[in-house]
């Protein structure tokens, strides 16, 4: 987030309009995990239907970043960064908790899924996430201006450089999360597990 409002300030947004990205991320990140969980139960009875939800999330709402991350103008910035709220968020509700659920047997096994997930996201997080972004950020001004013989960067030109960066590092690691929801679709197609319409309809037919 800290990058996010330093691209906003060099994109010449004032603080009104900076705090208003702030209240658009809350209001439409709380609808967006609403809405993937209501998506997420109402796509619970077709084969996979959790998961094709959160490839549909994450595909969606990493084109409404990167819209967002090179929109220059206030209000198409602002939309689409509530477009990517609203849309990115629906997999921890819609598919992320619901499968652990669903794997656990008991609430010790539950508490250890979820442990191991908390410690591999901030972990991942704490190296590839804010210190990348930076470093990479860094190098990118450190060449253009040795390019430019230590002409001072515009505004503009550093946010465009930062937007670039967050660009790229973000799309490339929701890629591999799209790829992973890939593999989990196809494990459990391979699996053969009973969805609840098939378990609904085993039962009746033993009746």
């Amino acid at each position: 987030m800290s990058f996010i409002l330093l691209l906003l300030e060099w994109k010449d947004f004032t603080r009104q309009q900076i705090i208003s990205f702030q209240i658009s991320a809350g209001v439409f990140g709380t609808l967006g995990a609403f809405l993937g969980g209501v998506l997420g139960d109402y796509f619970e009875f077709l084969p996979r239907g959790r998961i094709y939800i959160a490839l549909t999330s994450v595909i969606g709402g990493t084109i409404f970043y990167a819209l967002f991350l090179f929109s220059n103008a206030y209000h198409s910035a602002v939309f689409w960064y509530s477009m990517f709220h609203l849309w990115g968020g629906w997999t921890p509700a819609a598919t992320l908790r619901p499968i652990c659920a669903k794997l656990a047997q008991n609430a010790s096994e539950r508490a250890q899924i979820v442990a191991a997930w908390i410690l591999l996201e901030k972990t991942s997080s704490a190296i590839f996430g804010a210190p990348l972004v930076g470093f990479l950020t860094k190098r990118l001004f450190d060449a253009t201006n040795n390019a430019s013989d230590e002409v001072a960067l515009s505004n503009r030109e550093k946010a465009d450089a930062l937007a670039f960066n967050l660009f790229v590092l973000s799309t490339l690691f929701w890629f591999i999360c799209a790829y992973f929801f890939v593999l989990m679709a196809r494990a459990e197609a391979a699996d053969g597990s009973i969805t609840p319409k098939r378990r609904l309809t085993r039962k009746i037919s033993t009746v």
